[in-house]
């Protein structure tokens, strides 16, 4: 393949999902194939990894003394193609070095980008050597833009989850949480944003505490973190619900493990939206019933209502009845659990789509 210059804001092992995207498709690749560029303060420089300042916030345009860093960066490493998954504004700055570049999109991303600078977007894509999205719902969005359709590519997110445990370890930790054997566990893996539904979860619950012995475990960092310790405190519920905002990627499975439900339920705010939903495959492998909203790509990670319950984000009638119905009749689901396993197995893994994306790359 030509030699890439993945030039990104988000990269592993900052935890986000387009970060986890990107580090699965390129992980397998040789290390002299490609270089990663990134001003993500988690992501540390080694081997073929340059963290730099990509934006000057008091520079106009923020990108400009990055086009020129960049620029040298190419030449300096033979750099022949560049894939970014920031269409704004790293790939304006791909579109204007008048080099092969490939931009891939998420949902947030190309909504903003149309509703801030429709023009710009529709001239960066149209440049484009290839775009991949992550859902077909990404390819809808940009439909409108007329862009020639043969370049376009769906890849998914790949399944690179591992669920093995230790026995010993999982029952440390039901210690460690307190889980009673008579307990159940629901809980929710995501950055702690208004639009991923914990809020939601915590109000059900509150509804519902007098009638289940239940514990809910949210995980995930984020700006809502103290309005969820605020609604935590209203309803007294301090003892029932824990934000754990500090997890190991390798103690996540322990949570999973010990949890009855994974519930989500994500909403679209303005054009903030849930592009695909990596962590309700993690989810589905982990063999447990799912609670997801009802917008964005999640209806391709689950196409029948076999395999996840999907209530509107904002109506919490709806996200109690699927609460309590999962709680009230286990072996429904179970039957759940085990459609949403299935369809999670019908996904590439990693190094399938790193394969796909290394056909676009040649």
């Amino acid at each position: 393949m030509k030699k890439t210059l993945l030039l990104t804001h988000e990269y592993y092992p900052f935890r986000g999902g387009v970060a986890k995207y990107c580090y699965n498709l390129f992980k397998f690749f040789d290390t002299d194939d490609y270089l990663v560029v990134t001003d993500n303060q988690v992501v540390k420089a080694q081997e073929n990894i340059i963290n730099t300042n990509l934006t000057l916030p008091w520079l106009k345009p923020s990108w400009l003394w990055s086009f020129f860093k960049i620029k040298k960066i190419i030449k300096d490493n033979k750099i022949e193609q560049i894939f970014t998954p920031n269409i704004l504004p790293l790939g304006n700055i791909a579109y204007r070095l008048k080099i092969p570049y490939i931009i891939s999109l998420h949902g947030l991303d190309i909504n903003l980008a149309i509703k801030n600078k429709p023009h710009l977007t529709k001239d960066i894509l149209q440049n484009a050597k290839a775009i991949i999205t992550n859902t077909q719902n990404t390819v809808n969005i940009i439909k409108p833009l007329d862009i020639d359709q043969s370049k376009v590519h769906v890849v998914y997110p790949a399944l690179d989850f591992d669920t093995s445990y230790d026995e010993s370890k999982l029952e440390a930790f039901r210690k460690k949480l307190d889980i009673k054997d008579d307990e159940k566990v629901i809980m929710t893996l995501s950055r702690l944003n208004k639009r991923k539904g914990q809020d939601l979860v915590i109000e059900a619950i509150a509804q519902i505490k007098n009638d289940y012995k239940l514990k809910y475990f949210i995980i995930g960092s984020g700006e809502e973190k103290k309005h969820l310790e605020f609604l935590i405190a209203k309803h007294k519920l301090s003892d029932r619900i824990f934000i754990f905002d500090n997890i190991d990627d390798e103690e996540l499975i322990y949570f999973f493990k010990l949890a009855d439900i994974f519930a989500m339920p994500h909403k679209q705010i303005g054009d903030d939206i849930e592009g695909f939903g990596m962590v309700f495959l993690e989810a589905a492998s982990c063999k447990l019933p799912i609670i997801a909203g009802d917008s964005g790509g999640v209806k391709e990670v689950f196409n029948s209502s076999k395999q996840a319950i999907l209530v509107p984000g904002d109506d919490l009638r709806a996200l109690v009845i699927a609460i309590k119905n999962l709680l009230n009749n286990p072996l429904e689901a179970d039957k759940l659990a085990v459609a949403a396993y299935k369809r999670a197995g019908q996904f590439k893994g990693a190094q399938e789509q790193s394969l796909i994306l290394k056909e676009i790359l040649k």
